[in-house]
């Protein structure tokens, strides 16, 4: 068993405790930091409803932790990626059919812009926007009680997004390289465990999930699978305001396969092999209750450590706004 599997089935063990039904709702760190999905469940009849705008940019090349410049790209390649921006906009829905299963639903509309540099000195831009992968899941409870909440997280990520979109470059109208795709291809799995402690004023909570890809999609290839742990700290300022900082992991791994209409020697963005990757990201963010019904939040975290297989655009920061509407 890997290493992050083995953290993953060491912290699901820990959550293994007696179940003692509590609610914690009233509180605004009920909720973990906007950024971080599947952090709660509901009681049986509740529903809610949101919605989440991420941007995040990523900017300089990496080789290891040491920036590359562009001129050291181009010496290797005919196009240098210089900076990427992507828009996400998430629609969720989560439904109890009981205490013990919190049904969720999460539909994405992405954009995505990326820079570029010829050899030749041309600069180019390339764009795609449209809906993304579709994600269903559902969360087990194993403890809600009046100090802590823990539940296991489970997933299907639909292949609704594109594989194929293509835009105008100096070699013409073509397929673009993978970053630049809405969506995998595959029909991919994430499981995964949440646990939160609750203290008087505060509290503090830690999510660990292994997304899984599945099979090759019509192009021959998969995305790499992925791990990644956040943990957070949030500190009531009254009955509607919380204060949270975050601390998050990720692992990325490589692409299997190829896209056979790519040409790996013209740009990083089109190497299977230079996809993997770990990052360290810090955020700070605040949820704030609005009433019984409404919330909204918004964090923003900047990565300040990261170890990629290179030349590849390393991540530079990200904002999540969002709102949520419970009945």
């Amino acid at each position: 068993m890997n290493t992050p599997l083995k953290a993953l089935f060491a912290l699901s063990t820990t959550l293994l405790t007696a179940t003692a039904l509590a609610d914690n709702s009233s509180r605004p760190d009920s909720h973990a930091p906007i950024s971080i999905m599947g952090d709660h469940t509901h009681s049986e009849g509740e529903w809610m409803v949101s919605y989440r705008f991420m941007r995040m940019n990523m900017a300089d090349n990496y080789i290891g932790s040491n920036e590359v410049s562009t001129e050291q790209i181009l010496q290797d390649f005919m196009v240098a990626p210089e900076t990427m921006d992507m828009d996400m906009h998430m629609i969720g829905a989560m439904y109890a059919p009981s205490d013990d299963v919190t049904l969720m639903l999460m539909a994405n509309y992405l954009s995505t812009s990326m820079d570029h540099v010829t050899r030749m000195g041309m600069n180019f831009t390339t764009e795609t926007s449209g809906v993304s992968d579709t994600k269903l899941g559902a969360l087990l409870n194993i403890n809600q009680s009046e100090h802590s909440s823990s539940h296991i997280n489970l997933a299907l990520s639909i292949p609704t997004g594109s594989v194929k979109e293509q835009d105008q470059t100096p070699m013409g109208y073509t397929r673009l390289p993978y970053p630049m795709q809405l969506g995998s291809g595959t029909y991919d799995i994430e499981v995964g465990a949440t646990h939160t402690e609750f203290f008087e004023q505060s509290s503090w909570g830690i999510q660990a999930k292994q997304l899984f890809r599945t099979g090759y999609n019509d192009l021959d290839y998969r995305l790499g699978n992925r791990f990644n742990v956040n943990s957070w700290y949030a500190h009531n300022l009254n009955q509607s305001v919380s204060l949270n900082t975050t601390v998050a992991y990720t692992n990325q791994r490589d692409i299997k396969g190829q896209d056979d209409s790519l040409n790996p020697m013209m740009v990083p963005t089109a190497r299977t092999d230079l996809r993997s990757g770990y990052f360290w990201d810090l955020g700070i963010g605040a949820n704030i209750k609005v009433n019984s019904h409404h919330r909204i939040a918004i964090d923003l975290a900047k990565t300040v450590h990261q170890n990629l297989e290179g030349p590849q655009l390393g991540r530079d920061w990200s904002a999540t706004f969002g709102w949520q509407y419970l009945f």
